[in-house]
């Protein structure tokens, strides 16, 4: 059982550290009196840690836009079924460079003139000097970086880079090269837009496996939207059956047509043939809401759906088992816009079925909440892809996705991270539901939730919605974690302080 204060503690201000429990296993859409028992297991907070010290963040630069291919001696434009990988292979050469330092090796590729670098935030985190940061806005100068980063071109020549922006979690760094003529300009790979990739497309990845430079694999698209590998787990991934190996970290993988598509990240270690991207749309849209802001804000499309409803026979004859009912469209966000429907059902997102979730009431609810994690996890600028029924007509929609306006996402955050499903017309946090699946919906005790109003996070005070978004934010900001303090105010004037309240993964 719980170890419950009897009364109140020394509250830290608001804005300091949160108090984090340690656990031996740690993990990584618009939905005054006695103390009583939670049956949660506990284990005492741990010092707040240390604060450290984040220089002011440098502007983050964006990626050039898309531009239309160049004209190649590709298959698609010749029509003649000629080989195309040696051409593209020798337009992209000169942009893939090899990243080394004191504990680096990898690759990266250049997206524009000036020398903006991309690749793995693990292949450059060596050189950070406090690892412990997890930069988001950029790094303003070399006492942040323990060695100097070295970029060495196919040619042989080399140059220094600098950080200017590291993503722990979505395992992105961006580096600018500094050559003695800070106007020279650079040969750099040419975007492609990742979200029109095709599950057998073939494509091909540049890197240094095992140390040898500029090696090429050519492989094809073996899946799309991947997630739940990187750091932050709703992080879609595109499947590749290429050859990657330690060392194509960073590097980039191109279509036929010689354009960007993603970023390497990972292999699974028991496997052979399996790799993984960081799609470059992700990665624009990233960068993009850094920019301006959104980096910790939720993607969302404006539109609800309901973890219920039986197939109709148009949907059954098109040959799909499962889908989703939109029982709202608010109007003016981006699903309105794009035509979305009140009833459409809703059978593919990002170019997968649905079918293999299953039927039956539970195979619902585990498919809407893969659903709406799905939304949740995209950037705004990135696209949602659906493919919709409608009467006896499929229907294709590309929804560009925005961010979850303030208010709306605390109410995300309350549910993804704690399961606590707030009451939206309220400006006090009082939980109206817990969240199924979630760690504390499986407590003894989860009954006295109902209704409590959320008092304190991690010893913080919280009297509204508005003071517990910044608190709920950090949490996400933090990482993986077991556990939070977390105090209540029960529906008949109880207080409740749970000094292991369960955090589910991101």
């Amino acid at each position: 059982m719980p170890t419950i204060a009897p009364g109140p503690e020394p509250r830290p201000a608001r804005g300091e550290s949160l108090w984090i429990a340690a656990g031996a296993a740690v993990l990584g859409v618009l939905l005054g009196g006695v103390a009583v028992l939670v049956g949660i297991q506990t284990a005492p907070p741990v010092a707040a840690p240390a604060p450290v010290d984040v220089p002011a963040p440098v502007p983050v630069p964006a990626l050039p836009p898309v531009a239309p291919p160049a004209v190649c001696d590709c298959p698609e434009v010749r029509g003649d079924g000629g080989p195309s990988l040696v051409d593209a292979v020798e337009r992209t050469r000169d942009a893939v460079v090899t990243l080394s330092g004191t504990d680096a090796l990898g690759a990266g590729v250049l997206v524009d003139e000036t020398g903006l670098v991309l690749t793995n935030y693990h292949v450059v985190a060596g050189q950070i000097r406090d690892p412990r940061q997890r930069v988001l806005g950029g790094v303003t100068d070399a006492s942040a970086v323990a060695q100097p980063i070295r970029a060495r071109f196919a040619d042989g020549r080399e140059l220094p880079a600098e950080l200017l922006v590291a993503d722990r979690d979505r395992d992105i760094a961006l580096l600018r090269l500094r050559p003695a003529d800070s106007a020279e300009k650079f040969a750099f790979a040419s975007r492609g837009r990742s979200h029109e990739l095709r599950v057998g497309e073939t494509v091909f990845a540049v890197g240094n496996p095992l140390g040898l430079e500029h090696s090429v694999a050519q492989g094809i698209v073996a899946a799309v939207g991947r997630t739940g590998l990187l750091r932050s787990r709703q992080t879609p991934l595109l499947q590749l059956d290429a050859a990657i190996n330690l060392g194509n970290s960073g590097g980039p993988i191109f279509n036929l047509r010689g354009q960007l598509v993603g970023i390497t990240t990972a292999t699974l270690e028991r496997a052979q043939g399996i790799a993984f991207a960081i799609p470059i749309d992700y990665i624009a849209a990233l960068l993009e809401a850094l920019r301006a802001g959104h980096g910790a804000r939720s993607g969302q499309v404006g539109a609800e759906v309901a973890p219920h409803g039986e197939l109709d026979d148009a949907a059954r004859d098109l040959g799909y088992q499962n889908g989703l009912r939109v029982s709202r469209v608010l109007p003016g966000r981006p699903a309105d816009a794009a035509g979305l429907r009140k009833d459409d059902l809703i059978v593919e997102a990002q170019g997968q079925r649905f079918d293999s979730f299953g039927t039956g009431p539970e195979a619902q609810l585990r498919l809407a909440n893969h659903f709406v994690s799905t939304v949740r996890g995209l950037l705004p600028g990135e696209v949602l892809s659906l493919t919709v029924v409608r009467g006896k007509d499929r229907l294709s929609f590309n929804i560009p996705v925005a961010p979850a306006p303030p208010d709306q996402q605390v109410l995300i955050d309350a549910d993804a991270l704690l399961g606590l499903r707030l009451d939206e017309s309220r400006r006090e946090p009082i939980v109206k539901e817990l969240r199924p699946d979630a760690p504390i919906s499986r407590s003894r005790g989860r009954e006295l939730l109902r209704n409590a109003r959320v008092s304190e996070i991690a010893g913080i005070p919280v009297d509204s919605r508005d003071d517990l978004g910044p608190l709920l934010t950090e949490l996400r900001q933090i990482g993986r974690f077991a556990a939070v303090q977390v105090g209540f105010v029960l529906a008949d004037g109880r207080a409740l302080r749970v000094r292991d309240f369960p955090v589910s993964p991101d």
